[in-house]
């Protein structure tokens, strides 16, 4: 059974045995909280070796700074409960703010020194003199867990997990040959749900493979140089959907209109399909492209003679071009690990600057907002019912919206969150009226809770239930309430429960009314975000003052964006969106653009081949489809484009080397027109 692999059973123990450990040197050094060293080691640990260190970093960090900013703010504020309260959601809302806007686990430190104050802010806020004990205690007690859950799981058996980055890109190439695979033999051209789900796949690769990075940097020097190895093998897998998406169109182009392969692409494709499937993948690479580009010749000069028609050439060299692609792609992928050592930091930060990821401030701030004011209503609730445990109000409530903030739609996990809650509450009472009272000493509470502490910890080992059972094992020890005499009061219990399912409550309802948003509301934002980048990109290529770094930084921008928008497709699509409304043909309009335009400005000027009014068209379009997300390619931009192939061809025929912006400009039409035919000559 899965509920029992080694490595649960091994994690199961290991945590539990840290929790205890913790418990018994926080009770020894008579801190105030023991209970709160056993939820930080359930928080911290890991399955993993390198991401229970890392987030155990991560947290510490988070608590001391949420503990400076609650001594800096506590001397001013304490006297006016009020501007406490509202000092602390403020802080709240700034910290999850900033949090936000890393998308790894780096940024669990601003969201954890946001809560983390409102947790030691409001605990001892009627007793003030106190406060500096409150913060040095949990910090202490936090500390304890960290030594405890690190040195127990970095020595005892610990798991590495160099395989799992290593699988996880590995399975991203894969799933990318399996469906390039499947589109070169599979007869049906049409697109299919296992496909879509392939590529959603690969869109979920990227955001994985960057928090695998992220935790495996704290497996030290042994690490180094296969993170160094992936991050390059990244840069490359991250062209593998555009260039999937290419190959498919123009495959089903080519089958709608009836255009049969000539005899020698066939052999090419054959070829390709050996190369693809072959054990030694890499090995023949450089004999495929050489016979690509051979193929690619002969269709130009089939053209040139008048034996092809100037569609036909075009689509089929497209499509010579997208496998092209695809094996670069591979190639990289395959000989990043022979260059890698020679990779400089420098060399490596630079490449990394070219990814500009993807920030959507406007719901940022509404998370934010989310935030704030869901802890102030729970301060609300606490100043104006003047109940002294109704602190654990805007605590929970501060905890839940920061917590769940990155979701598009929090309030299904809020309700599994308020069903562990319950759970756990429902176990509490038991432990409390049952088993604790007869436990006299150490060694008897840890027979009495080390059987469900290690069923609980198998629970959280099992991906499918995790997220349930790090709620209950987390919650139990603070309901319980561990003290030094081992005596837990029940009264105690019942209004802790009580303030915290009204924190979750407040929290659930705050977060129904202001932040929760529908996938497809996430989708369209990052896709109307994407066509601006798109309008600047074409304006900066207008008027000459794009680059191919600008290229390089636009493809890259755009396809963190579609890795954002097809997993939200999947579960909740747009309809009738303009241009397939995954921002995959969004990329390869403003690549064919600059390709069409920048690189082949001077050749176009040379035969007096103006395209000031076709980048005025394209602009214009997408200055509307900013407005209107839904708003189809116009009339006039098809004539336009109609116009510029004809011209362009009648040039070309006269002289081939107008043929690579003929096939660009083409490309552009069909990003925009994909049903549309070749033009045919007007009348004069």
């Amino acid at each position: 059974m899965k509920w029992l692999t080694k490595n649960a059973v091994l994690f199961s123990v290991k945590t539990c045995i840290a929790a205890f450990l913790s418990l018994y040197i926080a009770l020894e050094l008579n801190l105030d909280k023991p209970a709160w060293s056993m939820v930080s080691v359930y928080v911290i640990s890991q399955l993993y070796s390198a991401s229970t260190l890392s987030k155990a970093t991560y947290r510490f960090l988070g608590t001391v700074l949420g503990g400076l900013f609650i001594f800096l703010v506590y001397p001013f504020t304490v006297t006016n409960p009020m501007l406490f309260s509202l000092s602390v959601s403020l802080w709240v809302a700034f910290c999850l703010y900033h949090s936000l806007h890393d998308r790894t686990p780096r940024g669990y430190v601003f969201m954890l020194a946001g809560y983390s104050a409102a947790i030691m802010g409001f605990a001892d806020v009627d007793t003030p003199l106190s406060i500096t004990y409150t913060v040095i205690s949990r910090i202490e007690e936090i500390t304890v867990a960290i030594i405890c859950s690190t040195l127990i799981h970095m020595l005892v058996f610990p798991v590495r997990m160099r395989n799992l980055l290593e699988n996880s890109v590995s399975n991203w190439y894969d799933s990318a040959k399996k469906l390039c695979n499947e589109l070169l033999t599979v007869e049906n051209k049409a697109a299919s749900p296992e496909r879509e789900h392939i590529l959603v796949q690969m869109a979920n690769y990227p955001i994985n493979v960057e928090a695998l990075i992220t935790h495996c940097v704290f497996e030290g020097d042994s690490a180094r140089r296969l993170i160094r190895l992936v991050s390059a093998q990244y840069q490359h897998l991250s062209y593998l959907i555009p260039t999937l998406t290419a190959i498919e169109k123009r495959l089903s182009l080519l089958s709608e209109q009836g255009i049969a392969f000539p005899d020698f692409v066939s052999a090419t494709f054959s070829q390709f399909l050996l190369w693809l499937n072959s054990p030694e993948q890499s090995g023949n690479a450089q004999a495929i492209q050489e016979d690509i580009r051979a193929s690619q010749e002969r269709i130009k000069t089939l053209y040139d003679s008048g034996k092809m028609s100037a569609e036909e050439g075009v689509l089929l060299i497209g499509l010579l071009e997208r496998l092209q692609n695809f094996i670069h792609i591979a190639q990289s992928y395959f000989g990043v690990s022979e260059r890698v050592s020679q990779v400089s930091r420098e060399k490596k930060r630079g490449t990394l600057k070219l990814i500009r990821k993807h920030t959507d401030k406007g719901m940022i701030l509404l998370s934010a907002f989310c935030a704030f004011t869901a802890t102030m209503i729970g301060c609300l609730f606490w100043i104006g019912t003047g109940w002294r445990d109704g602190a654990s109000a805007p605590m929970m409530a501060a905890v839940i919206c920061s917590f769940f903030a990155a979701l598009d739609s929090p309030i299904a996990s809020m309700h599994v969150f308020l069903k562990g809650v319950l759970i756990a509450i429902v176990i509490s009472f038991v432990y409390v009226a049952v088993f604790i009272p007869m436990s006299i000493n150490f060694e008897a509470l840890v027979i009495c809770l080390a059987p469900g502490l290690l069923a609980l910890g198998l629970v959280i080992a099992n991906p499918s239930t995790n997220f349930i059972g790090l709620i209950i094992a987390t919650q139990i020890p603070g309901f319980i309430g561990m003290n030094h005499d081992f005596k837990p009061d029940l009264l105690a219990i019942v209004n802790s429960s009580i303030s915290t399912i009204v924190g979750i409550v407040i929290a659930l309802l705050t977060t129904a009314l202001i932040r929760n948003k529908r996938p497809s509301w996430t989708a369209k934002r990052a896709l109307r975000k994407g066509i601006k980048e798109l309008l600047q990109f074409t304006n900066e290529i207008k008027i000459n003052t794009s680059s191919l770094l600008a290229r390089q930084q636009y493809v890259a921008s755009m396809l963190d964006k579609v890795n954002i928008i097809l997993p939200r497709n999947k579960v909740d699509p747009i309809p009738n969106v303009a241009l397939g409304g995954n921002l995959i043909t969004e990329i390869w309009l403003g690549v064919n653009c600059y390709d069409f335009y920048a690189r082949h400005r001077d050749i176009l000027r040379s035969h007096t081949f103006e395209a000031d009014a076709l980048m005025y068209e394209i602009n214009k379009y997408l200055k509307h489809r900013l407005k209107n997300i839904y708003t189809a390619p116009p009339d006039s931009l098809l004539n336009e484009l109609n116009r510029a192939l004809i011209q362009l061809e009648d040039l070309c025929r006269a002289d081939m080397q107008l043929f690579a912006p003929l096939f660009h400009l083409f490309n552009i039409r069909m990003a925009l027109y994909p049903t549309e035919r070749w033009p045919e000559v007007l009348a004069a």
